[in-house]
């Protein structure tokens, strides 16, 4: 259970990620620029966690030899990922960007684990699993789905037909990259024989092609925006949130599964979440949490538990 206690810390982190990487994308721009900064922020620090750990920060020649040639790139992948759901907003509405992807990652992931799928240990997907995905699938009404539709936010999207249907079709595969990703790292950590070292190589592999593209589009320059005191601290707080929670895929996973991992992280996300618009937390807007929100994060959790149990 303390694994699980860890991951679900985790998940708590997300929230401050994305409203750091928000913030950021308004003070340079486009998104592929505010990505940059933060994947740089994120490289950085883990390189000097490296640094003062004394772990090498290139892998081996043996490494490279024993671990699949594309598990060195799934950084990219997420990038990729990020890019999708940047898109989905405004092509599919608010509501849809949520959940398809979230549902797409938990059915995945739970795949992943049953299949072995990138390595991972194989956990069989018994009436114990399939019970608490389907606590975790009510709470994720509760939570999300219940409040947007009484807002009237399912009515947000600006695609129609054939175009939209492509675009819900690109919220299935991010949340199946999504899930990918985590079983990608878990790989990546269990061949490296230390998380810190594959989430650094991963992440360098992902800034160098970042910078590269920006390079070629000719918008480094927005980087210095990043840097005017006018803008708050807080938003360079993305990165070093990514940098921890990649971390702890890498460490995590391999002890407690692809399926519950991905699970704790989204408890752990909402019910930040929840709170942080019910403070009005780093310019979020306030709304109050309704009572059968709560229910349903009790719920996810139960569903978590049962699955870990």
């Amino acid at each position: 259970m303390f694994f699980l206690f860890i991951t679900l810390a985790m998940g708590l982190l997300v929230p401050f990620q994305t409203a750091a990487n928000s913030r950021l994308r308004q003070a340079v721009g486009p998104a592929y620029v505010s990505t940059l900064v933060s994947f740089t922020v994120s490289t950085l620090v883990l390189m000097l966690v490296s640094l003062l750990a004394r772990i090498p920060i290139l892998p081996t020649s043996e490494m490279l030899a024993m671990a699949p040639w594309w598990s060195w790139f799934v950084g990219i992948v997420a990038v990729i990922t990020i890019t999708i759901a940047i898109h989905l907003f405004k092509e599919i509405g608010q509501l849809q960007a949520i959940v398809i992807p979230m549902f797409s990652q938990l059915i995945f992931s739970m795949l992943i684990d049953h299949f072995g799928w990138f390595g991972a240990h194989v956990i069989p997907l018994g009436t114990k699993r399939i019970i608490g995905v389907l606590l975790l699938i009510v709470g994720v009404i509760l939570v999300v789905i219940l409040p947007r539709l009484k807002a009237g936010q399912q009515s947000a999207a600006t695609s129609t037909g054939s175009r939209q249907t492509f675009w819900q079709l690109m919220a299935v595969l991010s949340g199946c990259l999504s899930a990918s990703i985590t079983g990608a790292y878990a790989q990546l950590a269990t061949i490296v024989g230390n998380p810190v070292q594959a989430t650094t190589v991963a992440f360098f592999v992902a800034t160098i092609a970042l910078l590269l593209f920006c390079t070629c589009l000719g918008k480094t320059q927005l980087i210095g925006k990043a840097c005017s005191r006018e803008y708050p601290w807080w938003m360079w707080t993305g990165g070093l949130c990514g940098a921890v929670i990649v971390f702890g895929n890498a460490w995590l996973v391999p002890k407690v599964g692809v399926g519950v991992f991905s699970m704790a992280l989204l408890v752990g996300q909402l019910a930040l979440s929840m709170l942080m618009e019910q403070r009005g937390w780093l310019g979020a807007p306030r709304k109050r949490i309704a009572w059968f929100q709560v229910i349903g994060i009790l719920l996810m959790l139960a569903g978590v538990a049962l699955i870990r149990l």
